[in-house]
């Protein structure tokens, strides 16, 4: 304990913020230590607690400081814990943490993964109890069946039609490769039979198993355990890459038939978001779609991303819900997005994304009286998450309608990338996308979406319905695991009332009345 403490004590004075992700990763084997220590000793929930905290340092301390709540001692709460632990008092703050749940005025239960130092999985199910098991299924089997799941998709330069290879790559039982099929966003302009051959459908033989196997992994022995509709996951390492919507039981049903289910990094972390204390005063809805690019350089190499012309119709349509302003083309530049950010309390981004990290591709900033380059760099289009961080987000809801923006890189604290950082920089709720996206379908996917929002769902329930509505979709090809599966809600489960709509509508029409880009 008295390592962490000291661990806490270098990161909060003197490891530089841009550093301090990396330097979670040092100390977070102390906490999986003494996590196994407590478990040894059959103290389930003291290892529960010690893992999480393990697993809070670097977002808590983002969120605490974009709100101006970061103190010196912001990590003491280790003595607190301690002292809780020792007088077998740990309990307490599960039941706090029940208590933050009981707004939401339904029954949720929260799946807790973690792979111990051997490489084996432990999950906690925790809702008014915390009941442990450890499951007979190791990092390797896991990794192995991601990997088979998320192929690698090559860059290619020289089509101009997308990112991607779109050539269907097939195995040797003929059956289409999952990932390899879809461009960045696939552009229309290749026709419906193509479209539909390439997607397939959800009966795929490969496609199944593997999504049966992690049910069968992760869900089938503990699935006794849940209570309620709704579950919270907290997944560690490659578990981060799981469309836990997706996956299919013995009955051949997908777990969102079942449950909405969003994903949070730790619960110490969401605990606090939703503990703290919010700024009633609603803000405008910001809709970008379709950026005009152009010619761009990106992990060195030089082309022109597709144009995305259903990204367009989905914001202009959006857009009118809220009668806000859609930036669409030239007008969805880097440093207007950048500035209007903060602002807003409804984030709507339809565009490119980054394959490795999820940043977005937006229009080039134009520099006054200069021409534009022939060529643009990646500082003068891609919303990074540097871009994020410095920019205190105060949206309720973010939706990152681009590809991959869920990807990263893999830490102790969940995935590094630009879903992370819209949450550390102050956004409450995230909705992202696992893998590449379908241009039509995805416009058509967020406009049942928002219908059930506007219906005052909660953004959980409303993403479980617009799945449940695809899974049974008249166009055959709409019901495949690849159209609607890849979207997830990190963070917070949000709602949206009338009023709040109302006022976001109206923020909106004063925000943007005569609103010009210069």
């Amino acid at each position: 304990m008295d390592s962490i403490r000291l661990f806490d004590e270098i990161f909060c004075e003197f490891v530089p913020d841009k550093n301090k992700a990396e330097f979670t990763q040092q100390y977070f084997k102390s906490h999986l230590i003494l996590m196994s220590c407590f478990l040894s000793m059959e103290c389930t929930q003291s290892a529960l607690l010690v893992l999480d905290l393990g697993r809070a340092k670097e977002l808590h301390f983002c969120i605490e400081k974009q709100n101006n709540t970061l103190r010196l001692d912001i990590f003491d709460y280790n003595g607190t814990m301690w002292d809780r632990i020792n007088a077998g008092e740990e309990k307490l703050w599960f039941e706090e943490l029940h208590e933050v749940f009981s707004e939401r005025k339904t029954e949720i239960s929260i799946l807790v993964f973690t792979f111990d130092m051997h490489g084996f999985l432990n999950v906690w199910v925790c809702h008014d109890t915390v009941i442990f098991r450890k499951l007979e299924v190791t990092l390797q089997e896991i990794s192995l069946l991601t990997a088979l799941l998320f192929r690698p998709m090559n860059v290619t330069v020289d089509r101009n039609s997308s990112f991607y290879n779109t050539d269907l790559a097939t195995n040797s039982c003929n059956e289409i490769g999952f990932s390899s099929e879809f461009p960045n966003r696939k552009p229309t302009q290749i026709g419906k039979d193509a479209v539909e051959n390439a997607v397939g459908s959800c009966s795929n033989v490969m496609e199944c198993e593997i999504f049966k196997k992690w049910f069968q992994m992760l869900v089938g022995s503990v699935k006794d355990l849940y209570k309620g509709n709704n579950l919270i996951v907290v997944p560690d390492k490659c578990l981060f890459f799981t469309p836990f919507s997706a996956l299919v039981d013995e009955n051949g049903r997908y777990l969102s038939d079942s449950y909405s289910i969003q994903i949070t990094p730790s619960l110490h972390t969401l605990k606090c978001s939703m503990e703290r204390s919010r700024d009633l005063k609603l803000g405008f809805a910001l809709f970008v779609g379709n950026p005009e690019i152009g010619k761009v350089s990106l992990n060195e190499k030089i082309f022109v991303p597709n144009d995305l012309p259903n990204a367009a119709k989905e914001v202009e349509y959006l857009s009118k819900l809220f009668e806000a302003k859609a930036f669409l083309k030239s007008e969805a530049r880097k440093d207007v997005v950048l500035e209007l950010l903060g602002k807003a309390s409804l984030i709507h981004i339809a565009a490119h994304g980054e394959p490795t990290r999820g940043e977005i591709l937006l229009a080039p900033n134009s520099s006054s009286g200069q021409p534009c380059p022939d060529v643009s760099k990646p500082e003068s289009y891609l919303l990074t998450q540097r871009d994020i961080m410095s920019v205190s987000v105060k949206a309720r809801f973010v939706v990152l309608c681009c590809c991959d923006t869920g990807q990263g890189k893999i830490s102790s604290e969940g995935v590094i990338g630009i879903t992370r950082a819209f949450l550390a920089a102050g956004a409450r709720s995230v909705l992202a996308a696992l893998w590449p996206i379908h241009d039509s379908a995805t416009k058509d996917f967020m406009k049942k979406f928002y219908a059930e929002l506007f219906e005052e769902t909660s953004v959980c329930e409303a993403l479980k319905r617009a799945m449940n509505f695809f899974q049974k979709h008249e166009k055959e090809h709409y019901r495949s695991i690849k159209i609607w599966a890849p979207f997830t809600i990190y963070g917070e489960d949000v709602k949206f009332k009338r009023d709040v709509i109302e006022e976001i509508g109206k923020q909106s029409r004063k925000m943007f009345d005569g609103f010009a880009v210069v």
